[in-house]
């Protein structure tokens, strides 16, 4: 009898203790699944917002190595990126500025699990943003090692149309340059028949006046190519050059078009290559070839009182352009001075590049030049506009590296 009744006591504390934990885990239900709903959405908010710098990352350094962008790439990576574990997610917004760097922003918006037990949540279904935003930028550094270049232009009467498009062109190169802060230096030697001087300090003191000024040498009056070649770095003083007057060979030289030194100074280049005009109807590219390597040996920076820029010995590259042959009246002067050794002393001897440049000029003249320069690489055949400038970018093209970099 009293085995019953303990055993029916024991039930019945088993039966109340029961009860309890029902009703405890009853009132703890919604506390359990607010920390779980929170938990949860947590977990997608984070996943959503790494999701999102991944892909304004992605697609701003994009950008930034192709040099272009649109909402439609950085929409690409936003659904490349789009989270896995947050169906829901999409991508809302994206916007790419490739002007002011890359600048890419990036959105996924997502609907929570149980919004109604979210502490902060209000009635209904509310919707979540992940945003992100990322900058890059193409870094372009030079080369440590000095560049000097000299520019031999062809300003003859065939070019009175296309000088315009000339200038342009080596006024864009030459802010592109100026940009990189890069350590270059410039001379121009603008030639037709002949090339002109003025305030030379190598020259007559008492020279004020634009002067032609010959860059051949002569024999018993006659015109001496392998002479010529032999005082292609010989001091001016060693050089007949104080009594040069237009001849038979040397019809005429711009007033105006003087040799510009090398100069460091890219506001005065511009300023140079802006008042550059046409001027006379013959073309003697070898004068203009000669002077151009009389603006960059060593020699001949001292005799136009250039200093020297560094330490480093400087890459020196000449390029010459024009549009056609050297005039009929002495068309083989330039052929007999390659076989002089003329441009092998400038390229082996002097150490100076050579490239050339021909805007719509024929075969034999490009064979001339690639003969010259002795490789095929060096020597450009622009028919047009675009290959023009094309051409020169590449002929002043400066040594770099490039990097890109995230962030502003």
């Amino acid at each position: 009898m009293t085995s019953r009744l303990g055993q029916r006591a024991e039930f019945s504390g088993l039966s109340k203790q029961r009860g309890a934990i029902s009703l405890t885990f009853v009132m703890l239900l919604p506390v359990l699944l607010a920390v779980m709903s929170v938990a949860v959405f947590f977990s997608m908010y984070t996943q959503a917002l790494v999701r999102a710098a991944q892909a304004s990352d992605a697609a701003s350094i994009a950008c930034a190595y192709q040099q272009q962008g649109s909402n439609t790439m950085a929409r690409k990576y936003l659904d490349y990126y789009r989270p896995m574990f947050v169906p829901d997610a999409v991508p809302t917004s994206s916007q790419m500025d490739a002007q002011n760097g890359c600048h890419v922003s990036t959105q996924y918006s997502f609907e929570p699990l149980m919004p109604e037990v979210l502490p902060a949540a209000a009635e209904g279904k509310k919707q979540v943003h992940a945003s992100s935003d990322s900058t890059s930028r193409l870094v372009a550094s030079v080369s440590s090692q000095p560049t000097e270049f000299s520019l031999v232009l062809d300003i003859s009467g065939s070019m009175v149309k296309k000088l315009p498009q000339l200038k342009q062109i080596i006024t864009d190169v030459i802010e592109d340059i100026n940009s990189l802060n890069s350590q270059v230096r410039f001379s121009i030697v603008p030639f037709q028949t002949g090339v002109t001087v003025k305030d030379a300090p190598w020259y007559s003191k008492s020279l004020t006046k634009a002067k032609c000024v010959d860059g051949l040498s002569y024999t018993a009056g006659r015109w001496d190519p392998e002479k010529t070649v032999d005082d292609l770095d010989s001091p001016a003083a060693t050089l007949s050059m104080h009594d040069v007057t237009p001849g038979p060979w040397l019809d005429r030289c711009s007033e105006t078009a003087t040799i510009l030194p090398l100069t460091a100074d890219l506001s005065q280049l511009k300023s140079y290559v802006a008042g550059l005009k046409t001027s006379g109807s013959s073309t003697a590219s070898y004068q203009g070839l000669i002077w151009g390597v009389r603006t960059l040996t060593e020699k001949w920076q001292q005799e136009w009182l250039v200093e020297e820029q560094s330490a480093v010995k400087p890459a020196q590259r000449l390029v010459l352009f024009t549009d056609g042959k050297d005039s009929p009246r002495y068309p083989e002067f330039l052929n007999e001075l390659i076989e002089a050794d003329l441009c092998n002393v400038i390229q082996q001897e002097l150490g100076i590049e050579m490239s050339f440049i021909g805007f719509g000029v024929d075969d034999s003249r490009l064979e001339q030049f690639r003969e010259c320069a002795g490789r095929d690489d060096l020597v450009y055949d622009a028919n047009n506009t675009a290959d023009l400038e094309a051409y020169f970018r590449s002929a002043l093209q400066l040594e770099t590296s490039t990097r890109i970099v995230l962030g502003k």
